[in-house]
């Protein structure tokens, strides 16, 4: 995407954006407002496009264009910010606009991990079923030490854009200027059918994942005796401990210890710290899970901060030493979550999604987190710790 802005627009670093909902001589009217004046317009499908500078340099204007005041109640825009720190070479971010509010907002270098803004979910069925995220959608083939990941993230780029492109229904051109270059990572769809899930009820019915005021780790690659020793060594004995389906699971209560401090050790003992221990790199994989309440604290709709040293995410998957995916369950707080490895069973169960229908139809849908909780059990194969 930057490289072919960048043959077009040669000296300029631009943002691409794209509004539908107001006409389209105030789109640019509003752009020029912010000293934007647009290198190229147009209208198309539904749309107004436009291509314009990303900053103002001859007025020193070096602030971001305020897309929200082009976007009133009804309307919706789109940018691309093709170059957000070309001194740093970072990747490309997408933004999207409704109603004045920004809905959606991720970095294309860590789309997979984290996405923000009202709905971070907006997008994820139409981009899960493009490949684009979920288990599957990252290069594993870098851990030869010989396969250079660089060598794809032109058609990398490029695939998510037509994926962005094609959920929004952007128009061509300017999109037609985008060749069509595949990704190496390219494969079949990832099929989307319904996950099968238990009602609420159900689910709330059953023995609960982990028990309410008990801290759990699960950890596979390594048997109860070492797990246990390696908790007991860090200053964590284990209330209780048990090993079944291959995983081994230690317990504490919740209100003998530091909870961010026992999750922060489920991450370390899958590195570095624990490689000689456990026989090498790569083999330990843990599980967390909270039998308490999400935090509430301030920092409680953060997904990259740990919330505070009494309420830790109720969810941590780690791996070589890092959380994979983790978030807090219940009320749609898998929203604000890191990482996609759960993404298709939490779409398919109505919890996450552009309108997440099983919230609509029913407020108190999933509000104690036990559905979710029974998915990830369920995504783990996970045994009861209660």
């Amino acid at each position: 995407m930057t490289t072919w802005l960048h043959d077009t627009f040669p000296g300029h670093e631009v943002n691409l954006a794209f509004a539908r909902g107001l006409p389209a001589d105030a789109f640019f009217e509003g752009l020029r407002e912010q000293n934007r004046e647009p290198l190229a317009r147009g209208e198309a499908d539904g749309w107004a496009w436009a291509v314009h500078d990303m900053l103002d340099e001859e007025d020193d204007d070096y602030e971001d264009v305020d897309y929200g005041r082009l976007c009133p109640q009804g309307a919706e825009v789109v940018v691309f910010v093709t170059e957000p720190c070309s001194a740093k070479a970072h990747g490309p971010h997408l933004a999207y606009y409704r109603d004045g509010r920004t809905t959606l907002f991720f970095s294309f270098e860590t789309f997979r991990q984290q996405r923000a803004g009202d709905n971070p979910d907006y997008l994820s069925a139409e981009l899960f079923a493009a490949g684009v995220i979920g288990p599957g959608a990252e290069c594993q083939e870098w851990k030869d030490g010989v396969h250079d990941c660089y060598e794809h993230d032109d058609a990398d780029e490029l695939r998510l854009v037509r994926s962005i492109a094609d959920a929004f229904g952007l128009p061509s051109p300017p999109l037609a200027a985008l060749p069509p270059v595949p990704s190496p990572l390219d494969a079949p769809p990832v099929a989307t059918a319904p996950v099968a899930a238990a009602p609420l009820g159900a689910v709330s019915g059953t023995c609960p994942v982990v028990a309410p005021g008990t801290y759990a780790v699960h950890a596979r690659g390594i048997d109860v005796t070492g797990l246990a020793a390696a908790c007991a060594d860090a200053g964590y004995p284990a209330r209780t401990q048990g090993e079944s389906g291959g995983w081994a699971w230690v317990t504490w209560d919740a209100a003998a210890v530091r909870g961010a401090e026992v999750s922060q050790l489920a991450g370390f003992l899958t590195g570095f710290r624990y490689d000689e221990r456990f026989g090498g790199p790569d083999r330990v994989e843990t599980v967390f899970l909270a039998g308490t309440s999400a935090c509430a604290c301030p920092h409680g709709q953060n997904y990259s901060v740990q919330h505070c040293e009494d309420h830790p995410f109720q969810f941590l998957n780690s791996r070589g030493g890092f959380g994979r995916t983790y978030f807090n369950v219940g009320r749609g707080r898998e929203t604000r979550r890191h990482g996609d490895l759960l993404v298709r069973e939490l779409l398919a169960a109505g919890i996450i999604g552009r309108e997440a229908p099983a919230y609509d139809a029913d407020p108190a849908f999933n509000a104690d987190g036990a559905l979710t909780m029974r998915i990830i059990a369920d995504h783990f194969g996970l045994p009861a710790t209660t």
